[in-house]
């Protein structure tokens, strides 16, 4: 076959694939090949796109939709379809603007992505140009202009299709690491020989306790570890207030405030009591949504307001009838039943703990240092996920949340990284989870929680939970995978310290209402 001939017949294989792509394939096509794009490094694991479309682009667009527009159009005094374009134009303009303003920007970061070969972790953030009101120390209030990264949907909000030239913005994005599996077959694991005690089945009693538990007013006294405070909030830098709030949940303890740790506020906070002020100053984090706060230090002034701790149900009659028992020792047998039926559960997931170090371990690839901050939620995510599949109650959860942010940087760093590598076995091996295992999920939570089907699943879907609880189900079935070629070995199970356990207990006790023994 001569090259002449070679070049016709790729042509018209070119053709007949393009025949066969459907009319938004096409356009796709044709948006990847106009587009320009500039990347940039910004930080870990981070990239800057800027994606330029071609004035000629945007003006054949507008031109496509307006004449398929023209055929519906209903305008007053025209047949439909008769209308004059001018004035289709004219009537239309805006309506149409938003959609090809929404369809060039989303459509073009996909095809940027494509054309430069990226794997996106998440949804882009996108940079716009909006207006905040800033107090300076003068405290008189002034409007300032900001560059502030926004999702794509709030951000559509704040762009508009030039009148000339071509459309260019910029967007974030976080990206996946590359690396190389480990050895899969035959991972090492110990499967350890444990049984249920009166430690485990008080530690489960208390938790059903907490999830009944109610923060109450504290009118004397100095605030403790945990309490929950209603504060005023004023957040500084360099002299301008940029956040102000009259009722400001905060816990005492370490926490997050305005996307900023506050690592050390806990200390501050105990032993302070209501009308007290506190101050604090942190630095803003590298990836802050504001381009101009980044880096800069904040100071933060706390004015406690209320002070509320959580109390715990006493084991009475009243406790009892709440969770349907009518005795303690009843209440007792149940829960060391209950907790005795999922012990192979709970052996499992000890062997899945196994499988992911080794995974980590033997996974030749860093995560930075500097991890952004969607990142690490996206790790708090699935730990949260996992302790609502084990019954923690929520004030639990959030205490743990709290300290994973601000103390266990180490601990999400490797979370993170078993995550790209689970997520890349599951894309090998096709793993998935469908509809009905997820709701047999949400159902186990709202048992073990003491809470409605409905009402779980709403909680969930409010953030990210929905995703978190999807990815903690996959990541089970790929780590579950792996487990059926380990190699396992039998082993004693750890010896507890010495405790309640060594004790010698007496039976339980029937509880009245108020408390007394009887």
């Amino acid at each position: 076959m001569s090259d002449e001939d070679l070049a016709v017949e790729q042509e018209q294989e070119t053709d007949e694939s393009q025949e066969e792509l459907s009319e938004d394939e096409k356009a796709m096509a044709e948006l990847k090949e106009a587009i320009v794009v500039k990347r940039e490094e910004v930080g870990s694991l981070r990239l800057k796109l800027t994606v330029t479309v071609p004035q000629e682009t945007v003006d054949g667009r507008l031109g496509k939709e307006f004449v398929e527009l023209k055929r519906e159009a209903l305008v007053p005094g025209f047949r439909k379809g008769h209308a004059p374009l001018k004035l289709v134009e004219k009537r239309f303009a805006s309506d149409v603007g938003d959609r090809l303003k929404s369809q060039l920007i989303g459509g073009g970061y996909l095809a940027a992505v494509d054309k430069e070969k990226i794997k996106p972790l998440g949804d882009p953030l996108v940079w716009v140009k909006t207006k905040e009101q800033r107090t300076g120390e003068d405290q008189k209030p002034r409007t300032v202009e900001v560059e502030k990264l926004l999702p794509l949907d709030r951000a559509l909000e704040h762009l508009t299709l030039p009148k000339d030239g071509p459309l260019t913005f910029s967007c974030e994005l976080e990206v996946k690491p590359e690396f190389e599996l480990p050895k899969l077959e035959k991972i090492p694991v110990e499967r350890p020989a444990v049984s249920i005690d009166d430690d485990d089945v008080d530690g489960q009693i208390d938790r059903m306790r907490m999830v009944r538990g109610t923060y109450q007013p504290v009118e004397k006294g100095k605030i403790k570890a945990d309490d929950l405070l209603y504060v005023g909030l004023k957040m500084s830098v360099g002299g301008d207030v940029v956040a102000t709030e009259e009722n400001f949940d905060l816990p005492a303890r370490d926490s997050r405030v305005k996307g900023v740790l506050l690592v050390g506020l806990g200390e501050k906070l105990v032993g302070r009591k209501t009308g007290d002020s506190v101050t604090f100053e942190a630095t803003l984090p590298d990836d802050h949504e504001n381009l101009d706060l980044r880096g800069k230090t904040a100071q933060f002034e706390f004015t406690i307001r209320e002070v509320k701790r959580l109390e715990l149900p006493p084991l009475d009659d009243e406790f009892l009838a709440t969770v349907g028992f009518e005795s303690e020792t009843e209440l007792r047998r149940t829960v060391r039943s209950s907790l005795e039926s999922r012990l192979d559960q709970t052996i499992k997931s000890k062997l899945r703990e196994q499988v992911g170090r080794y995974l980590v371990d033997q996974t030749n690839f860093e995560i930075p240092s500097g991890l952004s901050q969607r990142q690490t939620d996206r790790s708090l995510a699935r730990r949260m996920i996992e302790m609502y599949q084990q019954g923690v109650p929520q004030t639990q959860i959030e205490r743990a949340m709290d300290e994973l942010r601000v103390k266990a940087h180490e601990q999400v760093v490797r979370d993170l990284k078993l995550y790209f590598i689970l997520e890349k076995i599951a894309e090998e091996r096709k793993i998935d989870v469908n509809e009905e295992r997820i709701n047999a999920a949400i159902a186990d939570i709202a048992q073990r929680t003491h809470k409605r089907f409905d009402r779980v699943r709403d909680e969930l879907s409010k953030g990210d939970g929905i995703r978190s609880l999807y990815l903690q189900l996959r990541d089970q079935d790929v780590l579950d995978a792996l487990l059926a070629d380990a190699e396992v070995t039998e082993t004693q199970g750890p010896k507890k310290a010495v405790g309640k356990t060594a004790k010698k207990r007496s039976a339980p006790k029937k509880t009245t209402k108020k408390g007394t023994t009887s």
